[in-house]
């Protein structure tokens, strides 16, 4: 599945848009129940704004050879993290598990939350060696770390990697705006694909 190429403007909307069933029964009475496996997908109103001629052609011309119908992978808004000699822990001699945290932000990062969506396997080091995983340590998907020993008391556990959200989505509707001499306006309505 090929990947979105071009970077949206910020401010773009994104919309949940829950999948519903529903059944009327007499005197009022309502059953609802999501539709599908994946019952909650998303949406969202993108904006690219003062394209080149040839960025704004590029654009159209991905869009236009999907036509509506194949999905492709689209990174979503302010997903993408990357992080280096991140510190997740202190060894004191006994504990063996600790969950990899990530700054949330680059403007907030005393704000952490849970490290996943990995492009690659993270790097854990403890004391600044490098570990390996498999044999020094397991890593679960939620980035649960689990060390086969528990390190040193005093020792700094860091680690290194990078992850994003990807959504598998169509586009059906786009519109593009001439606003000057090689200046062009574009917009466009991502939504999510279930599966």
């Amino acid at each position: 599945m090929q990947r979105f190429p071009y970077t949206p403007d910020y401010g773009a909307q994104a919309d949940s848009v829950p999948r519903v069933r529903k059944a009327q029964f007499g005197e009022g009475y309502t059953q609802r129940s999501g539709d599908g496996l994946n019952p909650v997908l998303r949406r969202w109103a993108l904006q690219f704004s003062s394209l080149s001629k040839v960025d704004a052609d590029g654009l159209e011309a991905f869009l236009r050879a999907r036509a509506g119908v194949e999905a492709f992978e689209f990174v979503t808004l302010d997903t993408a993290w990357a992080v280096t000699a991140q510190p997740f822990g202190v060894g004191d001699g006994g504990r063996t598990q600790w969950l990899l945290q990530r700054p949330l932000s680059a403007d907030v990062p005393e704000l952490l939350v849970p490290a996943g969506d990995w492009t690659a396997p993270p790097t854990v080091y403890v004391a600044g060696i490098t570990q390996v995983e498999g044999t020094d340590y397991e890593l679960s998907g939620s980035g649960l770390v689990t060390f086969a020993a528990a390190p040193a008391a005093g020792a700094a556990l860091t680690f290194a990697g990078a992850g994003e959200l990807v959504a598998h989505v169509v586009c059906e509707e786009w519109h593009r705006t001439a606003k000057g001499f090689n200046a062009y306006d574009f917009t466009a309505t991502f939504q999510e694909e279930a599966g």
